[in-house]
C-alpha cells in the first residue's frame, strides 16, 4: 500500500502559482535536443511548392482526421498547399511530414515523439490519438493557440514561413486519462457540444463523461446531460478524436425507472419507515439490498451495454441528493458496492471489454470492500474532497486491478458549488493535477457546469489540461503565455489585471458569507473598483475589435463577481437582492459569456 498522502490544495496552488520561472511555458514536457546551426533549420515557406503529409495506407479515422487537421491549419498559416498522401505512394518525396504508429519504449499512454530534421518532420506514437496530439503540439509550435472553444477564439497566425528547430522531442502526459463532464448537453446545444469536444481534443483531453439522461433540479438546461438527444450528432466528433466515453453520471433512473414502483414498491428505498417516492427529481433511490431489484437493474445495464459498443465505461451511479435506503439490510456499508459487483458480473457476459464504474460518493458507498474482490472489469470514481479522505482513496487504488480509480473534481468549473460564480484559479487547477498524479489516480475528470458559460470555466480547465501533461507546470509563465496569445498587444496589461484578480479580488479560497466566510465586502469593492478602472483604461487604447470583445468579457466577469459578493454579504437576502443577479444575467446573454442562466441563478440563490 502506498504511503498516505494528504495534500492541502490551497497551499499547493499558491506554491505552484508563485514558483520561480524555471520550467517550460509550452504546453507539454519536452525532452531532447536540437541543432540551431545556420542552414539546419526546417522551414515551411509560402513558396508555391507542394508539401506532403504522409500516413500509412491502413490508417484509421483518427489518423486520417489528424492529417486533415494538420493540412488545414498549415495552409491557413503559411498559405502553401499541403497534400495528404499514403506511404506506399510517397517514396522519394522531400519536404514531407510523416505520421506513423510505432511502439517506442520512451512513450507511455498516448504520448508522442516529434523528430525534426532540416527536410522532414516525423510524428510517432503508439496510439492513433497520440498522433492527433502530436499534430496539435506541432501547430502550437507554429504559433497556434487553442484557449477557448470555437474557431473564432483560436489564435492562428498568418506568416511567410514557419521555422522549426531540428531535434527529437518526447512528449508524455503525467496522467493517463484527462477529462471533463459537460453539463448542458441537450437538443439545443449540439453546436456548442461540437465546439467543446474540439477544444478538449486540442488541449489533449481524452475522456468525457456523459449520461443517457439525467434528472434536473433546476429550470433550464444547466443540469442536463441528455445523450439520447445529442449522441447521434456528437458521437462521430468523439470517435474521430479517439475519446474514451464514460456513460454514467447519476444515471440510475435510465435503468431503474420510477414507473416500477407501482408493481414493486419493495424495490425502493425505505425512509422514515416507509417505502415511497417523494416529489422531486432526486427522489426514488433503489433498495440496494433487494436481490430482485438489483437483478432487474443489472440486467438493464447489461442489455444497454450490449447495444452501445461506443461506450468504454458504464456507471452504476445512484441518484444524487441522498435519501438512501434505511432498511436493516442496507445498513451494511458494502451494500451499494455489492450491487455494482453484480452489475459487473452481468455486463461481463455480454461486454467483457466494458468497465463497470462504482461511485464512491457518500458514506454509503465510499468504503472499500473488506473481503470482496474487485474484478478486473470494474473501476471506481472517487468523489469525496481531497485531503482527509485520501487514505480511503489509496485503499481503493490498492484493491482495484491496475489501480483503475478516477478522481471527480468539482471546484474548477462547478457553478453549483459557487452559487453560479466560478472563481479563476489557475494555481488550484495545477494543484488538482498534481494531487491526482501523487495519489496515483488513473485519471481525473472535472465537472463543467454548464458548458454554455465556458468563459470562466474554460480558463481554469485550460490550466488543468496543461498540468495533466506537464510535470511541475510553471503557472506564472503559462499565464503570461495565455495573456500574450489571447490578448495580443494588450497582453502585458491584461496579465497585470489577472494578477490583481488572483491576488486581491480572489485572495481567499471560495466560501460565501452564509458558509462562514470572513471576507470583507469593502475590500472586495475596492479591489473590483480598481480592476474595472484599469480595464476601462486598457479598452480605451485597444485597437482591435476581437481583443476588445475579450477584454469586455473579463470586465463582465469582475462586475458579476462583485454583484455576487454583494449578495452574499447580506445576512438574509430577499427577492430584490436576488433579482439584481438575475437582471444582470439577462442583460449579458450569449455563448462564450461568463454568466449562468437567469433561471438557474434564481433557483440556486
Amino acid at each position: 500500500m502506498k504511503k498516505k498522502l494528504s495534500v492541502d490544495l490551497t497551499v499547493l496552488c499558491s506554491r505552484i502559482l508563485f514558483r520561480s520561472a524555471l520550467g517550460l511555458s509550452i504546453f507539454v514536457l519536452s525532452q531532447g535536443c536540437g541543432s540551431e546551426k545556420n542552414g539546419e533549420m526546417l522551414k515551411l515557406r509560402h513558396d508555391g511548392k507542394l508539401h506532403h503529409i504522409v500516413i500509412a495506407d491502413n490508417s484509421d479515422q483518427i489518423v486520417r482526421f489528424a492529417a486533415v487537421e494538420l493540412k488545414e491549419y498549415l495552409e491557413k498559416i503559411v498559405g502553401n498547399e499541403f497534400r495528404i498522401s499514403y506511404r506506399s505512394g510517397a517514396k522519394g518525396r522531400k519536404n514531407i511530414i510523416q505520421l506513423e504508429i510505432k511502439n517506442d519504449r520512451s512513450l507511455k499512454w498516448d504520448g508522442f515523439i516529434i523528430k525534426k530534421t532540416r527536410d522532414k518532420i516525423h510524428l510517432l506514437s503508439a496510439e492513433s490519438r497520440g498522433l492527433l496530439y502530436a499534430v496539435y503540439c506541432l501547430l502550437e509550435e507554429a504559433g497556434c493557440s487553442f484557449v477557448y472553444p470555437g474557431k473564432e477564439e483560436e489564435i492562428v497566425p498568418e506568416k511567410e514561413e514557419i521555422v522549426f528547430t531540428p531535434g527529437t522531442f518526447i512528449h508524455n502526459p503525467v496522467i493517463e486519462h484527462r477529462g471533463l463532464t459537460p453539463y448542458g448537453l441537450y437538443a439545443g446545444s449540439i453546436e456548442t457540444g461540437r465546439k467543446f469536444i474540439d477544444w478538449m481534443a486540442k488541449n489533449r483531453m481524452n475522456y468525457i463523461m456523459v449520461s443517457e439522461d439525467r434528472p434536473s433540479d433546476a429550470d433550464g438546461p444547466a443540469h442536463a446531460i441528455i445523450w439520447k438527444e445529442v449522441g447521434e450528432y456528437l458521437l462521430p466528433e468523439l470517435q474521430k478524436r479517439g475519446f474514451i466515453i464514460d456513460m454514467s453520471e447519476h444515471c440510475m433512473p435510465v435503468f431503474f425507472p420510477k414507473t416500477l414502483f407501482k408493481d414493486h414498491p419493495e424495490w425502493w428505498a425505505m425512509n422514515d419507515g416507509e417505502r415511497k417516492i417523494l416529489p422531486g427529481p432526486y427522489s426514488g433511490q433503489m433498495c440496494y439490498s433487494n436481490e430482485e431489484a438489483v437483478e432487474f437493474y443489472a440486467s438493464a445495464v447489461a442489455e444497454y451495454s450490449a447495444r452501445h459498443p461506443e461506450f468504454r465505461i458504464i456507471g452504476t451511479w445512484p441518484l444524487d441528493g441522498g435519501e438512501y435506503c434505511e432498511c436493516e439490510n442496507c445498513k451494511d456499508p458494502e451494500t451499494i458496492f455489492k450491487a455494482a459487483l453484480h452489475v459487473a458480473e452481468k455486463v461481463r457476459e455480454v461486454r467483457p471489454d466494458m468497465l463497470v464504474e462504482h461511485l464512491a460518493y457518500h458514506p454509503q458507498s465510499w468504503q472499500p470492500p473488506e473481503t470482496l474482490k474487485i474484478p478486473d472489469n470494474m473501476t471506481v470514481m472517487w468523489c469525496p474532497d481531497p485531503g482527509p479522505m485520501d487514505s480511503l482513496a489509496h485503499e481503493w487504488i490498492r484493491k482495484t486491478p491496475e489501480g483503475k480509480v478516477y478522481q471527480f473534481e468539482y471546484f474548477l468549473g462547478d457553478n453549483y458549488r459557487y452559487r453560479t460564480n466560478v472563481w479563476l484559479r489557475p494555481g488550484y487547477a495545477a494543484g488538482v493535477a498534481y494531487h491526482a498524479r501523487e495519489m496515483g489516480f488513473r485519471g481525473v475528470v472535472s465537472l463543467f457546469l454548464p458548458i454554455q458559460t465556458w468563459w470562466r470555466s474554460s480558463f481554469n480547465n485550460w490550466f488543468f489540461a496543461r498540468a495533466c501533461w506537464q510535470e511541475d507546470l510553471d503557472v506564472r509563465a503559462t499565464l503570461t503565455k495565455y495573456c500574450m496569445d489571447y490578448y495580443g498587444e494588450q497582453g502585458k496589461d491584461i496579465e497585470r489585471v489577472f494578477n490583481l484578480i488572483l491576488n486581491d479580488l480572489q485572495a481567499e479560497p471560495y466560501q460565501d458569507s452564509r458558509r462562514g466566510s470572513g471576507r470583507d465586502i469593502n475590500q472586495v469593492r475596492a479591489a473590483a473598483g480598481s480592476i474595472l478602472s484599469t480595464l476601462d483604461s486598457i479598452l480605451a487604447n485597444c485597437r482591435e475589435e476581437k481583443i476588445e470583445v475579450r477584454i469586455q468579457r473579463l470586465k463582465t466577469y469582475v462586475e458579476y463577481f462583485l454583484l455576487q459578493c454583494e449578495y452574499e454579504s447580506i445576512p438574509e437576502p430577499g427577492p430584490a437582492d436576488r433579482e439584481r443577479l438575475v437582471s444582470y444575467s439577462r442583460q449579458h446573454p450569449g455563448q462564450n459569456m461568463v454568466l449562468m442562466y437567469p433561471e438557474y441563478i434564481k433557483w440556486r440563490n
